[in-house]
């Protein structure tokens, strides 16, 4: 029986922001995420190295969604391997791995459509076609109930939990019951102060899920998040810290939800702000002061979410 397993976190930093990846040291070792294109070279490899592991040796390359900061670097670690590491992606986001123009169809469809100058769509373009390696066809394209199985009594579960983005997915360690996140958890956001939510009724159903089914032991997120006050958490997460982080996630939810109800009552906005579009008054509520035109920046994705779900709410 399954009694520990040794877990790397990986700090892979851009810019101001970093995300995490995790090795799981198994017969068949795997990484869980892997940052952007530098991240292999810079981040990756090196840690690893101070553990006395070698990147060749990675077996499995697991992507828990298809964004760019955790997937942008899957090709460099593959080609560490020399191509022979599976490369694993959630069913519904494995375009975004085999095509990069699906990134862009991605961004347009979020942040894009509310940044109205070409120019600055074309630098973030440019930005996030870059931060890809290359593509990939992958070996496994999971789904809920799938199984990886690293060696030995080592088995990692998928559990479907999108609303971050459309296909997120969370390996749980099996017997552990250790989850690998990511995204998926949010608590108040990250770097720019407001979680990233595309889809925020399956946000809610994912991380109810994990509270109330899953209950995991440990929990690995992609990025450090904020709390109530701010403050900003490690996205390792242990014991009865687990649920408390889970709960944040759901508190934050429900206030962004009542603030949607709240400030656009009929679904409309009465006007487009220069800077905020059509969420200058969501902005004026929380007292958000930040630039939505950066890369990345949570305000249009959450709050496009959001409004699409009531309006969603009052066409039903």
């Amino acid at each position: 029986m399954t009694s520990s397993v040794r877990v790397i976190p990986i700090e892979c930093k851009f810019g101001p922001i970093s995300a995490f990846a995790y090795y799981v040291d198994a017969p068949e070792p795997a990484i869980i995420d892997t940052g952007v294109n530098v991240s292999a070279l810079q981040d990756i490899e090196p840690t690893l190295a101070k553990h006395g592991i070698r990147i060749e040796d990675i077996r499995w390359i697991l992507l828990t969604h298809g964004h760019v900061d955790h997937l942008g670097g899957a090709y460099a670690v593959w080609e560490k391997t020399g191509r022979t590491a599976k490369v694993v992606i959630p069913k519904k986001e494995a375009r975004l791995l085999r095509d990069k123009k699906e990134q862009i169809v991605d961004y347009m469809s979020l942040q894009g459509k509310f940044i109205t100058d070409p120019v600055l769509q074309e630098k973030h373009i440019t930005m996030l076609t870059t931060d890809i390696g290359g593509t990939i066809e992958p070996d496994l394209e999971v789904v809920e109930g799938d199984s990886i199985q690293l060696g030995k009594d080592i088995t990692l579960k998928v559990i479907e939990t999108p609303g971050h983005s459309i296909g997120s997915v969370t390996f749980v360690l099996d017997r552990l019951n250790w989850a690998f996140a990511a995204d998926a958890v949010q608590m108040y956001g990250g770097f720019s102060g407001l979680p990233t939510i595309e889809k925020p009724s399956l946000y809610r159903k994912s991380v109810q899920r994990l509270l109330e089914d899953v209950r995991p032991n440990r929990l690995f997120l992609g990025h450090p998040f904020r709390n109530n006050i701010g403050e900003m958490v490690s996205a390792q997460i242990d014991g009865e810290q687990v649920a408390s982080v889970l709960q944040a996630s759901l508190d934050m939810d429900a206030k962004l939800s009542d603030l949607v109800k709240r400030t656009l009552p009929d679904g409309h906005s009465a006007q487009t702000h220069e800077l905020y579009g059509p969420f200058a008054a969501l902005a004026a509520e929380i007292g958000y002061t930040g630039d939505p035109r950066n890369l990345p920046c949570a305000f249009f994705v959450t709050m496009n979410g959001y409004h699409e779900e009531l309006v969603s709410s009052h066409v039903k």
